[in-house]
């Protein structure tokens, strides 16, 4: 499974997306390269910032809608 697969699948799944729980699961190291990868394959990915209780700012991801299937061959 591709690191897309795996931040895929927890967008999927409405799991909480950030740059913390990328690298706390293993799911990959760079999400922000990988979000812009998954826009790219069609995927619409809202960006959302936030600030822990601390102050702290942080992005997390949702997915808003599936990329389009792949149009069949003629």
């Amino acid at each position: 499974m591709t690191n897309e697969d795996k931040i895929l699948s927890a967008l999927k799944r409405r799991m909480r997306v950030t740059r913390k729980t990328a690298i706390e699961h293993g799911w990959c190291e760079n999400l922000t390269a990988t979000i812009a990868r998954l826009r790219k394959r069609g995927y619409k990915i809202l960006t959302l910032k936030a600030m822990t209780p601390e102050g702290v700012p942080y992005t997390r991801y949702r997915l808003v809608s599936s990329a389009a299937p792949a149009k069949a061959a003629a």
